[in-house]
C-alpha cells in the first residue's frame, strides 16, 4: 500500500545572485554526495504523458552544471536552465541537507516558522542574470514515541 504524499503547506520564493546560487549547488551536489538526502533531481518533461517531471541522476546534474575541473561554470549553469527551464530537488523524509540550509540562511530572507523542514527546492533562471529559488515544505514531523512510554 502506498503512503499518501505529504502535503507541502508552506512556500518561500526568493532570488539569488549567480555566486550564491553556485555555492548552493556545490553544497547540494558535492558536500552531500553519497548521503541519503535526495529522493530525486528532476527536470520538466516536454510531453506530460509520463508525468510532469523527468528524473535525473545526481551524477548527470553534476556533470551538466558543475563538472569537476570545469571552466566557465556560470555559462554551463545558464545553458542548463535555458535548455531545461527548471531543476527540482526533492528530499527524503528528513528534509533538505543541513549545509545547504546554512547557505540559504546566510543569503536569504528568514523562512516562516511553519517552514521547518524543506522537502522540495525548485530553481529557475531569473532576471538580471540571477536565479529564482522556491522552497516548499512544512512543519517538522513529531518525534517518534520513546520506548519507555
Amino acid at each position: 500500500m502506498r503512503k499518501a504524499p505529504q502535503r507541502l503547506s508552506e512556500r518561500l520564493q526568493f532570488d539569488l545572485n549567480p555566486t550564491t546560487f553556485k555555492e548552493l549547488l556545490r553544497d547540494l551536489l558535492f558536500r552531500e554526495a553519497g548521503k541519503p538526502y535526495f529522493r530525486r533531481f528532476a527536470i520538466p518533461r516536454r510531453h506530460r504523458l509520463f508525468g510532469a517531471w523527468r528524473a535525473l541522476s545526481a551524477y548527470r546534474v553534476e556533470r551538466q552544471l558543475l563538472p569537476v575541473g570545469g571552466r566557465d561554470t556560470d555559462c554551463l549553469i545558464q545553458q542548463f536552465f535555458t535548455t531545461h527551464g527548471r531543476l527540482r530537488a526533492e528530499f527524503q523524509a528528513g528534509g533538505m541537507p543541513v549545509s545547504a540550509i546554512r547557505v540559504l540562511r546566510q543569503h536569504c530572507p528568514p523562512p516562516p516558522a511553519t517552514l521547518e523542514q524543506i522537502q522540495v527546492l525548485e530553481c529557475t533562471l531569473g532576471n538580471q542574470q540571477g536565479y529564482s529559488v522556491m522552497l516548499s515544505g512544512g512543519p517538522a514531523p513529531p518525534p517518534p514515541p520513546s520506548a519507555s512510554e
